[in-house]
């Protein structure tokens, strides 16, 4: 075994391993093949013969400008940290594989991949990383086994050189210290890999992830958010939030009665935003809200927002998120409980429900909410209780420049041409007999008013993700009303909330998802990038509080964004189904997951020991009747104890003669002889086992691809002056082997004699 080329190959597929899953986790192809490409140039440059190392000064001049760009990158755009040091510790790499390699270098090597690892275990919660940490751990336990020997071997060497008086012919030491030491490594790795794989399983299942694990400091972001379709403003000029990828956001469960729901379509908002800003053309949350944000902490049996009566049904919903970089929940209207192991404090606002996370959420996150199935009359009442004393003590988030709150200025009023857009309104409402006095602050009949404003929009505009570009003297929402009639969702729900602002309602623009996409095999909605959407919620009133109105064409949403249910469909819910298995019971391992996993291991482990049909125990109830059925007293109790033992040990014994014996005759070749003639051979052909044996013993191991013959020339060009009897038992195989040749009595006491004056040679 070639330590350095065994060590060499698998520490060059540990890197390229590493830089492979870090750029998968990143989403970035790019990197990978400019990355990948140069990882495997430098296997040509460096290791083959024709190779030329890049000089240490060249690679420590480059070395130093990565780390300048990597501080002026800091500096000056203030990147993702974890993406900006998995690129730093990446370019390293590729930097010391272009230079001549030692111990030192490839141990720097071996840590930088570990770190970049490390990183892309922040970036990405998927199963096919999963699967790629998995067989990295694999490949960097036995790459570091082999390191480990490599190195023995080198100080060994480089000891002999030291020692011996011509150092250019210093004989390098043999890695083989007895019989058999294939086996002995194997065996070696395999034990360490099952106790590591046990160390990690035990501590797996006794720390779960907490809410520090997945939750960071108020004020720290360690994940800028990361694009998934969602936006907590909107730019009417800037591109479609829809405009996403297919990738898996989160996953809803929904019950009713404690069954789930299908086949339905549902809102998530993520953000209110009440204010529109005209100069850029984008929506937002106002000062004067965000000052009624609360810090409040989540018990352990739940937040509950909102006290409704017991004899009102709730609908449950089970969120998963997969991955995100921002702070905002995703939830129902209204909300009116929440829980989580996850999160240990929320900041929710009473004027606009919108609910977030204390600190950042940087992996997946199990939440559950509740809301009223029917509406709840006074319901905005019941939020104000939620400061009074002796209750979860929310403390009050005030910014100092935040305006006083003033509830019946918020979210009312419009100032882009607002009586075209009123007088559009107001002969849209004509038609349906209806009118409102934009002075009143409700009127009985908003509820029809908002439902039929949406209709309209509904009816005639036409919906398309591809949006239209705005020049910069047109105001979106007008050429969108009065020019070309198509643009995305965003434009639809900004419309809506013109018109009833226009009349004297309060309105706001409200960004989620829509989870209309179910999942067979789970029993939940899956929840993509491209399903970012935005939709209107209007104030009817203090008894009726705020309602959802969605103007876009939900049909020209599902035909744009749906594809038809074929057998690649059904394959890929059936792996996202896994994906959402491993996202939930591996990433967002959490107490509850823990007790519910201890709890089914001990009631099965119960029901083997103590069922009366287990086969526990019907083992011990023949053990126990076993003496009375044989009529057994102690002198055959005990003979038939060491009848059994002796079995278990013959047994033993015969099947590591059977295998000896295999493995004899694979090593002499003589396999493919018929079985009557293979005992005969291998008597006459022991004195060759026994050479090998000891060859082996003292480090000379035929390779597979060599032959005996020049195997043996090769040790006697090596070392003439022991090595001699080798060849001429190996001569002696030969003709008893493939010549039909039978030793006599003498020539096996020739035989001996040869192997004795080996073993004598190379003892010494």
């Amino acid at each position: 075994m070639d330590l350095t080329q065994t060590f060499s190959r698998t520490a060059f597929y540990q890197i390229l391993l590493g830089i492979l899953t870090f750029c998968y986790a990143e989403a970035n192809p790019g990197m990978l093949l400019v990355a990948g490409t140069l990882v495997v140039l430098s296997r040509y440059v460096t290791d083959s013969p024709w190779g030329r190392p890049l000089p240490w000064w060249l690679i420590n001049l480059m070395a130093l400008a990565a780390v300048t760009w990597m501080f002026a990158t800091f500096a000056l755009t203030k990147p993702n940290m974890i993406v900006a040091m998995g690129h730093f510790t990446m370019w390293l790499q590729v930097l010391i594989l272009f230079g001549r390699k030692g111990n030192r270098e490839y141990g720097q090597l071996l840590i930088l991949s570990m770190l970049q690892m490390i990183g892309a275990s922040v970036l990405s919660v998927s199963i096919i990383y999963g699967v790629l940490l998995g067989v990295y751990c694999v490949l960097a336990m036995v790459t570091v086994l082999v390191f480990q020997l490599k190195s023995s071997h080198d100080r060994v060497y480089e000891a002999n050189r030291r020692a011996a008086t011509d150092q250019t012919r210093a004989t390098r030491p043999k890695p083989v210290v007895g019989r058999g030491y294939r086996w002995q490594f194997r065996a070696s790795a395999a034990l360490i890999a099952v106790a590591c794989a046990a160390s990690a399983v035990a501590v797996f299942i006794l720390i779960p992830r907490s809410q520090d694990m997945t939750i960071a400091g108020e004020n720290e972001s360690v994940l800028r958010p990361r694009q998934v379709g969602f936006s907590q403003q909107v730019r009417l000029d800037g591109p479609p939030i829809a405009q996403g990828s297919q990738e898996p956001v989160m996953n809803v469960r929904i019950e009713m009665y404690g069954d789930p729901v299908e086949n339905s379509s549902w809102l998530m908002r993520g953000a209110a935003l009440d204010t529109y800003d005209g100069l850029t053309r984008t929506w937002k949350r106002g000062q004067a809200v965000t000052g009624t944000d609360r810090r409040i902490r989540v018990p352990i049996r739940g937040l509950v927002l909102a006290q409704i009566p017991t004899s009102v049904p709730t609908v449950r919903a089970r969120i998963t998120l997969r991955q995100i970089g921002h702070r905002n929940l995703f939830t129902m209207l209204p909300v009116t409980q929440f829980f989580s192991e996850h999160i240990s404090s929320v900041v929710f606002s009473q004027e606009d429900l919108q609910l977030s996370s204390g600190g950042s959420v940087l992996g997946a996150v199990v939440y559950d909410i509740s809301w009223p199935q029917f509406t709840v009359k006074e319901l905005d009442r019941r939020y104000r209780g939620l400061g009074q004393p002796n209750t979860i003590g929310p403390t009050l988030m005030h910014a100092p420049q935040a305006p006083q709150f003033l509830r019946t200025e918020y979210a009312r009023g419009w100032t882009i041409q607002p009586e075209r857009i009123a007088a559009l309104a107001r002969s849209i409402l004509a038609e349906e007999n209806l009118s409102r006095d934009p002075q009143a602050d409700y009127d009985p009949n908003d509820a029809r008013i908002a439902q039929a404003l949406a209709s309209y929009l509904r009816n005639s505009y036409s919906y398309q993700i591809a949006g239209h570009r705005f020049s910069r003297d047109r105001e979106p929402i007008i050429e969108f009303m009065f020019g070309h009639r198509t643009g995305h969702c965003e434009l639809f729900a900004s419309s809506l909330a013109a018109m009833t602002r226009s009349l004297g309602m309060q309105a706001r623009v409200v960004t989620g998802f829509r989870a209309g996409e179910y999942n067979k095999f789970g029993g939940y909605y899956v929840v993509r990038q491209s399903d970012a959407h935005a939709w209107t919620e209007v104030n009817l009133g203090p008894r009726r509080g705020w309602r959802s109105y969605d103007a876009t064409p939900a049909q020209e949403i599902d035909r744009q964004d749906r594809q038809d249910r074929t057998w690649l469909t059904l394959m890929r819910e059936a792996y996202e189904h896994i994906e959402f298995g491993w996202i939930r019971s591996i990433v967002a391992y959490d107490v509850g997951t823990r007790q519910a996993l201890l709890s089914g291991f001990n009631n099965q482990l119960t029901a083997w020991v103590s069922g009366p049909d287990s086969w526990v125990a019907q083992l011990i109830t023949f053990i126990k009747i076993l003496p009375t059925a044989w009529k057994m007293d102690k002198a055959n109790t005990s003979k038939a104890i060491g009848s059994a033992v002796l079995a278990a040990i013959t047994t033993s014994v015969l099947f590591r003669v059977v295998i000896v014996r295999r493995r004899r005759l694979t090593k002499l070749k003589l396999t493919t002889i018929p079985p009557a003639h293979q005992r005969d051979l291998a008597k006459q052909l022991a004195f060759y086992i026994e050479m090998s044996a000891l060859l082996t013993e003292h480090g000379y191991v035929r390779p597979p691809w060599q032959n005996p013959r020049d195997f043996a020339l090769g040790l006697v060009k090596d070392h003439p002056e022991s090595m001699d009897p080798v060849l001429t038992l190996t001569d002696t195989f030969y003709r008893v082997r493939f010549g039909g040749q039978t030793l006599d009595p003498a020539q096996k006491q020739r035989a001996r004699v040869y192997l004795r004056q080996l073993e004598r040679s190379l003892s010494d």
